[in-house]
């Protein structure tokens, strides 16, 4: 359970940025390959032409909010919270659809009371939550 049938797929991905979030594309692509050769259930395909089976996640709607506030200052936030979906789509070498999924993931970051958050960090958290995910979700399927 957890593997795909032919125990030696070969998986080729395409991650597709369609949300507002800057690099949140490179960063899920980089950490979505990382977590499947962690977790050895797909040989990642140097090209389409050597791929099996095809993954295509397309990022949409990224969100931003304010998580906290300091008590003083209600115009100052003391934190964010940064949301992402993916449609996650397994296709065959026929195009014949093998999953579908929306996943889902957030981020939470606070700053000390003199700093701004830093986007990149929290962008690189999503990013690896979002993989994680996806992966799961990959993993969880009976094939």
């Amino acid at each position: 359970m957890g593997s795909p049938v032919s125990g030696g797929s070969h998986l080729h991905i395409r991650v597709k940025n369609d949300s507002v979030a800057p690099l949140l594309g490179a960063k899920v692509d980089r950490e979505l390959r990382k977590n499947i050769l962690r977790n050895g259930s797909y040989v990642l395909a140097n090209g389409p032409g050597d791929a099996d089976v095809f993954l295509i996640v397309t990022l949409t709607n990224y969100k931003d909010s304010t998580e906290a506030y300091r008590p003083g200052d209600t115009l100052l936030a003391a934190g964010l919270n940064l949301r992402i979906s993916a449609t996650v789509e397994l296709n065959d070498v026929r195009g014949a659809s093998m999953h579908q999924e929306n996943v889902r993931a957030d981020s939470s970051l606070l700053r000390s009371i003199s700093q701004v958050p830093d986007d990149s960090m929290a962008l690189q958290a999503l990013a690896e939550r979002l993989a994680s995910n996806i992966s799961l979700s990959l993993l969880n399927q009976a094939w």
